[in-house]
């Protein structure tokens, strides 16, 4: 009855967090406030800033408590078992996300069936998409910090890298705007951009976890092509291609800073552990 609690009550601070922090980066990324007033959303969705933002935080907790004592059902047959955490969010993204039994925003009867504008599913989905992904890995697999510190260790200078490729990235879209006026906000609503970005940020982390362990000639070169075709290549063809206000030969030029931040970043760890 005590592991049966204590997984109910972490199911529940899980889902809580998740959601929580999701719907604030989101939120901010897409604009909610103008997304909710779109075309008939208005309709369907209560104002940005209404009191029901605020009760939804709260009813939140026994939503996670619902979560949690159904979830004890699949607890020894999925949860336990190898890749619980991908069986799990497979489960969620299609029966509660995609193949709802009504017409849901993001899903398929949703898109159909009712008048909710296209941009409203295609801009929620990321958030909910992400926020059950990180909420079924988390259920799958407790944190126990001493077990952890080997992986957390192993991968530190590459997740070091990946949030500042992260940053790198933003920061030089704010730059390039400052220097051509462009509206920097223009992005915002750019899901394209967006899903550039995350890919940069994934390939970053798995190129400097295999920078870091090769013992390859080339590896510097190769490390150093692929920082810069995915922050400054792709961004530039997918400015150029979508016609975006960000479309700018300059780009190639500002992302070169970033490629060698990173490279100084691995390079340093890398030659320290080889002596």
């Amino acid at each position: 009855m005590r592991e049966n609690r204590n997984f109910v009550f972490r199911v529940m601070l899980i889902h809580v967090i998740t959601y929580i922090v999701c719907g604030i980066i989101f939120s901010a990324l897409f604009n909610y406030e103008e997304l909710f007033q779109l075309g008939n959303t208005k309709y369907f969705m209560h104002p940005y800033d209404s009191s029901s933002a605020y009760i939804g935080m709260i009813v939140q907790i026994f939503r996670g408590l619902i979560f949690g004592f159904i979830l004890l059902l699949l607890k020894d047959s999925m949860l336990k078992t190898r890749h619980g955490w991908l069986k799990l969010w497979a489960l969620i993204v299609v029966i509660g996300i995609f193949n709802t039994p009504g017409p849901a925003p993001c899903s398929i009867e949703g898109i159909i069936y009712t008048q909710l504008p296209l941009e409203l599913h295609l801009k929620g989905a990321p958030e909910i998409l992400i926020q059950t992904l990180l909420f079924s890995f988390l259920v799958a697999n407790p944190i126990k910090f001493k077990g952890n510190m080997d992986f957390i260790n192993k991968n530190k200078i590459p997740f070091i890298s990946a949030c500042v490729s992260g940053v790198m990235f933003s920061l030089s879209g704010i730059i390039l705007a400052l220097i051509i006026n462009a509206d920097m906000m223009a992005g915002m609503t750019d899901i394209g951009a967006f899903i550039i970005m995350f890919g940069a940020i994934a390939g970053i982390y798995f190129i400097c976890k295999w920078y870091r362990k090769t013992s390859f000639k080339l590896k510097h070169i190769i490390f150093l092509l692929f920082c810069y075709t995915v922050l400054a290549i792709a961004p530039t063809l997918y400015n150029y291609l979508t016609g975006s206000v960000f479309a700018s030969l300059l780009t190639l030029v500002i992302n070169i800073v970033p490629v060698f931040i990173l490279f100084a970043i691995n390079f340093k760890k890398t030659t320290s552990e080889s002596k």
